[in-house]
C-alpha cells in the first residue's frame, strides 16, 4: 500500500539528505510506490528548489550539514503547524528569494488543500486578505472600523500598501481623506474587496512614526524626561526601539544607588502616545520640557488617553 503523498515525499527528502546514496529501485521498495511515481517525486522535489546529486544511477542530496539537519526537522511539524509556517512566509513581502524557497519546499512537504477546514483566528484571515489586495494593488473596504481619534464606527474604503512589522496594523492611503493613515487590525471586523484598482499609489507614502508607535507627516516635538529605574524599565520593555535615546542621568554605572536616574529626549509624531506612558507611572517621570507637552499632560491628566 503506497504512503500518502506528502508522507513519501518528506521521508524520501530525509533519507536522501542522509550522506547515502540511493537507487530508484531501492526508493520503490523502501516507500512502496512505482518507479515511475518515484522519478515523478524527484522531479518534483528540484522542482521545489532543492538540488539532486545523480551518479551512476544512484541519488542523493546536495545539502551542507546544516541544511540537512532541518530537513530532518521538518519531521517534528504537524501539518497544522507547518501550515501556519506557509501562512507566514507567503505574507512576506516582496518576493524575498530565500520566503520564495521555502514557500515552494513547504508546498512540496505539504497538501494545504487536504487542511482547508483548519479554524483560523479573524485576525489572520484579515491580515491576508489585505495581504492580497497589497500584492494585487486592490482597494479594500475595512468593515466598521472603531475609531479612537474620531470615535465613530464606520467603512472605511482604503488603498492598503504596507504593514507594520509585527502585522498589528497597516498602512493605507485613505480615500475620504485623501491621506495616509494607519489602521489597526484589531479595530475592524472584516476586509472586502471593492474590486478597484489603486488610484493613488504616488501618494502612498509611510508618515514619520516614533517609537511609542504614534504617525505624523513629521515630528511635532522633541519630548525630554527624567525617569526612575523602574519607568526607564518599563519603557525598554513596552518600546524596544527607545533604548538608543535613554541615557544615565550621571553617568553612573552604581546600579545600587536607589536613585539612578534616566533622561530621555526624543522626537514624537504625537503627544497621546508617551503621554499614555507617562500618566500610567504618577510619581515615576518628571517632565523636563517642551511647555506645550507639559499643558498636554495637565489638560489629560483625568482623561483616559
Amino acid at each position: 500500500m503506497e504512503q500518502p503523498k506528502t508522507e513519501a515525499i518528506l521521508r524520501m527528502l530525509v533519507m536522501l539528505s542522509s550522506g547515502v546514496r540511493y537507487s530508484i529501485s531501492e526508493l520503490s521498495e523502501r516507500f512502496s510506490i512505482t518507479e515511475r511515481t518515484v522519478y515523478r517525486d524527484l522531479n518534483t522535489i528540484e522542482n521545489a528548489g532543492f538540488v539532486l546529486n545523480r551518479s551512476e544511477g544512484l541519488y542523493s542530496l546536495q545539502l551542507c550539514s546544516k541544511e540537512a539537519k532541518i530537513v530532518n526537522t521538518l519531521l517534528h511539524f504537524s501539518e497544522e503547524e507547518a501550515y501556519l509556517l506557509y501562512k507566514a512566509m507567503d505574507m512576506v513581502k516582496g518576493g524575498a528569494p530565500v520566503s520564495d524557497r521555502l514557500v515552494r519546499k513547504l508546498n512540496v512537504l505539504y497538501d494545504f488543500r487536504a487542511l482547508s477546514k483548519i479554524s483560523l483566528k479573524p485576525e489572520i484571515v484579515t491580515v491576508r486578505v489585505i495581504n492580497e489586495a497589497i500584492i494585487r494593488k486592490k482597494q479594500v473596504r475595512l468593515c466598521n472600523y472603531r475609531s479612537s481619534n474620531s470615535e465613530t464606527i464606520s467603512d472605511r474604503i482604503v488603498e492598503p500598501f504596507e504593514f507594520l512589522p509585527e502585522y498589528s496594523a497597516v498602512w493605507c492611503f485613505d480615500l475620504l481623506d485623501n491621506v495616509c493613515k494607519q489602521f489597526k487590525i484589531s479595530r475592524l471586523d472584516e476586509v472586502e474587496d471593492v474590486d478597484s484598482d489603486w488610484l493613488h499609489e504616488d501618494l502612498h507614502r509611510v508618515p514619520f512614526v516614533d517609537v511609542f508607535r504614534m504617525s505624523g507627516l513629521e515630528a511635532i516635538d522633541t519630548v525630554h524626561v527624567e525617569l526612575t529605574l523602574k519607568a526607564a524599565n518599563l519603557l525598554r520593555e513596552e518600546f524596544p526601539l527607545s533604548e538608543p535615546f535613554l541615557n544615565v542621568k550621571d553617568n553612573s554605572i552604581d546600579t545600587e544607588k536607589k536613585n539612578l536616574k534616566y533622561l530621555l529626549s526624543i522626537s514624537v509624531a504625537d503627544f497621546h502616545g508617551i503621554g499614555r506612558f507617562i500618566l500610567g507611572l504618577p510619581g515615576e517621570v518628571n517632565v523636563i520640557g517642551p511647555e506645550s507637552f507639559k499643558c498636554f499632560l495637565k489638560k489629560n491628566k483625568q482623561k483616559d488617553l
